[in-house]
């Protein structure tokens, strides 16, 4: 269910140019915080809730655990889907990390869109054929799970390669980005990026569920030679709260 249709054309569409060598970037995904519809496990899709006050007590806590880890200093730009629950933990992020960086909003990193009639509502509550249309098809009004990815993929993959660098020798880190998105949508393209990764490292690991402000590391890289030739390694986690605690409990990856 992970493979684009048409392999990775996109990026000859969307102009981008080649930087003659390889080069990379490594992508931090950030969940929003939580929302009223998060705590009452609601589908939200791309319907614009705000974060709850749990919600911007776990965006203030990842902020400052960035910051403790020497994490946020790492990052070149901000971006964040456009829906009010993604955009202001990202704001929260940049105001308590003083990175003076402004945080770009691209609409391609929504979550996916369920429609009317399946937004708002709980699993539990959804009629079979709802639950049908979700796993395998596209719902009334809403966008299959290609669909999600197909965008995901090319948004993530333009961002990093504007901001990617030549990075030969392995004791040069890559530019760092932070991409502030939805669980459905980052979930998505880490098990496409861990399924057509050339690293054997990244295909042992595991997508694990995507908490609410959990931090997870995606590396992508170009290869000069072919403009849409791109590479992608799931890295894991970088850093999560604890469920149990919002004021600093937390699982820091390797």
């Amino acid at each position: 269910p992970f493979v684009l249709e048409g392999g990775s054309s996109f990026l000859m569409e969307s102009g981008l140019s080649p930087h003659g060598r390889k080069c990379k970037c490594v992508v931090h995904l950030l969940r929003h915080g939580e929302t009223a519809w998060n705590s009452k496990k609601k589908l939200q899709g791309q319907t614009d809730i705000p974060l709850n006050e749990n919600g911007l007590t776990q965006a203030q806590a990842i902020a400052r655990l960035l910051v403790q880890h020497s994490i946020a200093c790492k990052y070149a730009a901000v971006f964040s889907s456009d829906l009010a629950r993604a955009s202001n933990t990202a704001k929260v992020i940049v105001d308590i990390a003083n990175t003076k960086h402004k945080v770009h909003a691209d609409a391609r990193l929504r979550e996916r869109a369920m429609g009317s009639h399946v937004e708002g509502k709980t699993w539990a509550s959804l009629t079979h054929e709802q639950k049908h249309a979700l796993r395998t098809g596209t719902p009334e009004g809403g966008e299959s799970s290609q669909q999600m990815l197909e965008r995901m993929v090319q948004a993530v993959a333009e961002i990093a390669h504007k901001h990617a660098a030549v990075t030969d020798n392995d004791d040069i880190s890559p530019p760092h980005i932070l991409v502030v998105s939805h669980g459905g949508a980052m979930g998505t393209l880490l098990e496409y990026a861990n399924m057509n990764s050339s690293s054997s490292s990244s295909s042992s690991k595991t997508v694990p569920h995507i908490r609410n402000c959990g931090v997870y590391s995606l590396t992508v890289a170009f290869d000069g030679d072919s403009v849409d030739t791109v590479e992608w390694t799931y890295d894991g986690i970088v850093v999560e709260l604890d469920n149990t605690s919002t004021k600093g409990g937390e699982r820091v990856g390797g």
